[in-house]
């Protein structure tokens, strides 16, 4: 009976280290919060990239152009952003990279500032914050400020880093304006902090939450990058339909440990903004070819489809 036992356990292990083994590795960046960053890590949490044979180790990566050298060095395989500013911009430096995913297409971004900021107008003479010039953040932020008949040249632009650090630069008082990811507006309201607007609200469509790639990881594992595609629309699906499931998810990957901030942040997050099928839009990536050739002429040259390769997102929705 023993043997029995010890000889179906062993048989057990033998099956699972099987399974292990016949894994593909992955490696995935991501850098940023809040404009559904938690989809990726519930895929891993929840099982779906083993069950479609990858074990994906995600990485945080501070800053999009660390991403893209990341990736040319094939440290990372796929990457992961709040925009795809830096898709675009990295073909100035001559490195092409594709979206193959994107989760919005439109801005997923509050402007907030201190109480006593309550009109756009009343950010003359101020600072307002952005991650980095020449981000995505920077470009919103240049378009809010249009939007409202004011210019860049109204207000002083300080580059102080993610949403996290440009919610603590607010409530110190170093900065009188930012747009902040939609993970960190419950929190901004919190703390006392005046929601100006809501920048989805702006008439203009920008994709945001986007996964991309090189042409040379598509060419060289295209069945990885379908079985990576797969896992991550299912986990979309069922982050979007199993607010059971998202919730723990965001709570552990976004900060956002007070239960309510979490809660508001998926269910605006899920009934205004992610898409039921991450595919871009056209105008999206014109808008985005648009912000980028500002300050790369070399944008004005590509096209919408120049920036995607959407093969595995077409196949998996049967075109």
């Amino acid at each position: 009976m023993r043997k029995a036992a010890a000889a179906s356990s062993l048989v057990f292990f033998l099956a699972s280290a099987a399974s292990a083994l016949a894994l593909d590795k992955l490696v995935m960046g991501y850098t940023g919060i809040g404009v559904g960053a938690e989809i990726h890590q519930l895929a891993k949490d929840a099982g779906l990239f083993k069950k479609h044979g990858l074990d994906v180790e995600i990485i945080y990566i501070p800053a999009g152009s660390t991403a893209v050298q990341a990736m040319v060095s094939d440290q990372i395989s796929v990457g992961w952003g709040n925009d795809a500013a830096g898709v675009v911009a990295s073909y100035a430096a001559g490195v092409t990279l594709k979206l193959t995913a994107v989760l919005a297409n439109k801005f997923v971004y509050s402007f907030v500032t201190p109480a006593g900021i309550a009109r756009p107008q009343d950010l003359k003479g101020k600072s307002v914050a952005v991650s980095r010039f020449g981000s995505g953040s920077d470009f919103i932020t240049r378009m809010a400020l249009k939007s409202w008949g004011l210019d860049a040249k109204d207000v002083t632009i300080l580059q102080i880093g993610n949403s996290p650090a440009r919610l603590g630069a607010l409530a110190a008082g170093r900065v009188h304006g930012s747009i902040l990811s939609l993970s960190q507006t419950p929190r901004a309201k919190k703390m006392g902090l005046r929601v100006l607007a809501d920048l989805s609200q702006i008439d203009v469509e920008y994709p945001q939450g986007v996964v991309y790639t090189t042409p040379a990881f598509i060419a060289k594992k295209p069945d990885q990058m379908l079985r990576f595609t797969r896992a991550y629309v299912e986990a979309v699906s069922l982050f979007k339909t199993n607010r059971q499931a998202a919730l723990p998810v965001i709570e552990k990957y976004t900060g956002l440990a007070d239960k309510e901030e979490a809660a508001e942040y998926y269910d605006t997050f899920v009934k205004h903004f992610l898409q039921d099928f991450p595919l871009p839009s056209t105008a999206a990536l014109r808008t985005l070819l648009e912000d980028v050739a500002r300050a790369s002429p070399k944008a004005k040259d590509l096209k919408p489809q120049d920036l995607v390769d959407l093969r595995f997102l077409n196949e998996i929705k049967g075109r």
